[in-house]
């Protein structure tokens, strides 16, 4: 049994170290020029044992993309569900996402100038955006619900102008999070 476990251990450790490795190749020379033997001198293995853990280069950005819209999604989900005012979660939320937009910034666009993979791309984005989207919905709902927001506030429009934002505040370094969070509130709020 404990001989199973190590086992298992081991492959995710190295399931790990490959779409870390991958992750790095990908963002730095785009999905076309990425080479499957960088991502294995990076890894520290074979260029055989990737495949032993995905079929193609495809399915390793998909594995990729997958993975870090997880993470995001899973901070997002921590930041909506603290107990705190809404306000505070919004500025979280705006500060979080930027942040995110400025350290992914250039190593995405790496990834999204080619063809080969915008599709896939796309697709893994508009799943992220959808579940981003609910879950502001949600919040914006509790916030109603608690009386932090007017009641006669459409959730959905609210949290289609909240998705939106944060690319706003990567373009505008100038903007405070803080002042654009109030001017929503006080358009939004009770």
């Amino acid at each position: 049994m404990t001989e199973l476990l190590e086992k298992n251990d081991i492959r995710s450790r190295r399931r790990q170290a490959i779409l870390n490795a991958a992750a790095q190749e990908f963002c730095q020379n785009g999905f076309e020029h990425a080479r499957m033997d960088a991502i294995a001198v990076r890894a520290g293995i074979g260029k055989s044992t990737i495949y032993e853990y995905f079929p193609s280069k495809t399915a390793l950005l998909s594995a990729v993309g997958e993975q870090m819209a997880a993470r995001t999604t899973g901070e997002i989900e921590e930041i909506l569900q603290a107990d705190m005012p809404f306000r505070s979660k919004m500025i979280s939320y705006m500060r979080f996402l930027t942040s995110l937009l400025a350290q992914m910034g250039q190593k995405l666009l790496n990834l999204f100038r080619e063809d080969a993979s915008l599709a896939l791309l796309d697709k893994m984005g508009q799943e992220y955006a959808t579940e981003q989207y609910q879950s502001l919905v949600r919040e914006v709902t509790r916030a109603q619900q608690a009386g932090e927001l007017r009641a006669d506030l459409d959730p959905a429009v609210a949290a289609s102008l909240l998705v939106s934002l944060p690319a706003t505040m990567f373009k505008n370094h100038d903007i405070s999070v803080e002042a654009l969070v109030d001017l929503l509130l006080q358009g939004m709020g009770v």
